[in-house]
């Protein structure tokens, strides 16, 4: 079998399979195994399946199963490829089927997944947050939706459907939604902007702290003279002179850097101009300029962790931002 029939035999066959999960837990929780398990089953008749082809950040396409049911219009997606893999390997294609049943149920109880309507902009405009993507690695993607241009990079929109501490669930902002609105894009974006600043305030921390922090949860694991001398090393003896700016979750916290002024007063604190290396979706280095800075390697800093570090879909930029104190500006630093 092979990926598409895969897919094909998971559209046709995962509904049956979870109304015989459903069925047996309901017989095993009450105790009554003389239960005719077809009439259970029935109770479940009401579930769809459906497939869908996720388009991802960077342009990342992914194959997900949905499973609804009566009464609720939001139902996690669970990405499909690492089943078949699974199954691929030699695993048995019921127990691959139960595993996808049991995800869902696991994603379903754990996430409180809230129903919205998503058309109604004044009972989610709460909860309209953005996100910073890459502008030429989406350009199919931004298609769909509103955004606003920001150096190399997008501004786009979600709307966020549940957090916990497990993590976030969000929708797409796209065009059908946006026109419906009625509601002009620079709006949207201060909205979204205030949003985001207040649910996900930023902070900022010195990279000798990051790489200390890392190295603390394994000293043990380290010669004795090593461990003792890493636990005697002070941040500020490090020299090094660069800061991770995220938000509070660390998950996509790239968007700190539109933040009002908050690269500003950095700038100002430091009494420099400030590179910015856009590490990924999720956060930015900030590097005061002085006469030692070398912004070339900066750059092959960046280019080698995302050719090596950065996963393709957490990817932001290809290039280096320079802060300029004099013109309250940020752009794009193009190799000389």
């Amino acid at each position: 079998m092979d990926y598409n029939e895969f897919l094909e035999y998971v559209q046709n066959n995962l509904a049956d399979c979870y109304k015989e999960i459903m069925a047996s837990e309901e017989m095993e929780r009450e105790g009554d195994f003389t239960k005719d398990i077809e009439e259970i089953k029935n109770k479940y008749n009401n579930c769809q399946v459906k497939l869908q082809h996720v388009l991802k950040n960077n342009g990342i396409e992914l194959d997900a199963v949905s499973i609804y049911i009566e009464g609720k219009h939001l139902s996690p997606n669970i990405y499909l490829k690492p089943f078949f893999d699974s199954y691929r390997m030699g695993k048995p294609l019921s127990f691959v089927m139960m595993e996808i049943i049991y995800q869902y149920k696991k994603y379903s109880s754990e996430t409180d997944i809230n129903e919205i309507d998503i058309n109604d902009f004044k009972s989610i405009r709460n909860d309209i947050v953005l996100r910073l993507v890459n502008y030429d690695r989406n350009k199919e993607m931004l298609k769909e939706c509103p955004y606003k241009l920001f150096l190399d990079l997008a501004i786009t929109f979600r709307c966020i459907v549940n957090e916990d501490d497990i993590g976030m669930a969000s929708i797409m902002i796209t065009n059908k939604e946006f026109d419906r609105w009625d509601v002009d894009l620079e709006d949207l974006y201060q909205l979204a902007l205030f949003n985001t600043v207040q649910r996900y305030p930023w902070q900022m921390i010195p990279i000798s702290k990051v790489v200390m922090d890392c190295f603390e949860s394994r000293i043990n694991e380290l010669p004795e003279d090593v461990a003792s001398e890493l636990k005697n090393l002070r941040l500020e003896e490090t020299g090094v002179n660069m800061f991770v700016l995220t938000n509070q979750p660390k998950v996509f916290g790239a968007a700190c850097l539109i933040y009002d002024n908050v690269i500003k007063n950095f700038a100002k604190v430091q009494e420099s101009n400030v590179y910015i290396m856009p590490s990924s979706v999720h956060e930015v280095m900030l590097v005061p300029e002085d006469d030692t800075t070398s912004s070339e390697f900066l750059q092959e800093l960046l280019d080698e962790a995302n050719r090596s570090s950065v996963g393709l879909i957490d990817l932001l930029s290809d290039h280096i931002y320079y802060y300029d104190r004099d013109m309250d500006k940020i752009v794009i630093n193009y190799p000389s």
